[in-house]
């Protein structure tokens, strides 16, 4: 999410027996063994991030942290933690190598993190669903639904309830296309996002989590300012559609 920026940070499978200690603002966020990853989640901005292997009795990454990094929200970054000795800055990989990185090794959880600049992933998904799909054409009622609308509405929820307790908030987008007046647009993008939040909580969705708005025909995603009206209204198939924003936490560790 764009408040937040994403920390993977792994430590190679090296011979070491001493805990690399990762810190974050002068904190202790977790100790990596050989092999182990920790992921975690903070504020977009600057942080000192730093990892030491073998830093008791002063804890320099404690007491003085030297290595500062700016973080861009909506971002992960994948780092590594140094084992040379007197090194603390980590190695960033990006791309493949990033993701090569992290074959084969295992998350470590089993410290408990003291870190107040940590704080609980947020998470986004975004599903645009066709109104031409999911409702009869230029309808926007629970009784205009189609067969194959109340399907696709009905694995929405699936996937919902197989995360319990980890969705803070649903929002229900409807949009327009731009044929027609603008105010008979904003109306009906309404009433398809109201019907969609309606089958939703029939099927088991909390009412709080659930809120439902339309955009009118103010936020095209194609446009189509030539052709013919049957030309516009092919054209403008993906502009008639709902959007369902799914905000979540997810664990760090």
């Amino acid at each position: 999410v764009p408040e937040q920026a994403q920390i993977v940070m792994y430590r190679g499978n090296d011979a070491g027996k001493e805990a690399a200690h990762v810190y974050i603002d002068g904190h202790l966020q977790s100790a990596l063994m050989p092999g182990g990853y920790t992921v975690f989640c903070t504020p977009a901005g600057e942080h000192a991030l730093e990892s030491y292997i073998g830093d008791a009795p002063l804890y320099v990454g404690k007491r003085n942290p030297a290595s500062f990094a700016k973080l861009s929200g909506g971002q992960t970054y994948v780092l590594e933690a140094p084992v040379m000795p007197h090194q603390s800055t980590p190695i960033v990989h990006t791309g493949k190598d990033a993701e090569q990185s992290l074959q084969g090794l295992r998350r470590q959880a089993h410290v408990i993190s003291r870190a107040p600049s940590v704080v609980p992933c947020q998470t986004e998904t975004k599903l645009s669903l066709r109104s031409d799909v999911l409702f009869h054409f230029a309808k926007g009622g629970y009784n205009d639904l189609t067969a194959e609308g109340r399907s696709q509405l009905g694995q929405v929820v699936q996937e919902i309830q197989q995360q319990p307790g980890r969705i803070s908030g649903i929002e229900v987008i409807g949009h327009a296309d731009p044929i027609g007046k603008a105010q008979a647009n904003q109306t009906l993008s309404q009433q398809r996002a109201e019907t969609v939040r309606r089958v939703l909580l029939e099927q088991g969705v909390q009412s709080q989590l659930v809120h439902a708005s339309g955009r009118g025909s103010a936020e095209p995603v194609v446009q189509c300012n030539s052709g013919s009206r049957s030309e516009k209204i092919a054209c403008n198939a993906p502009n008639r559609r709902v959007e369902l924003v799914i905000q979540g936490t997810q664990n760090g560790g």
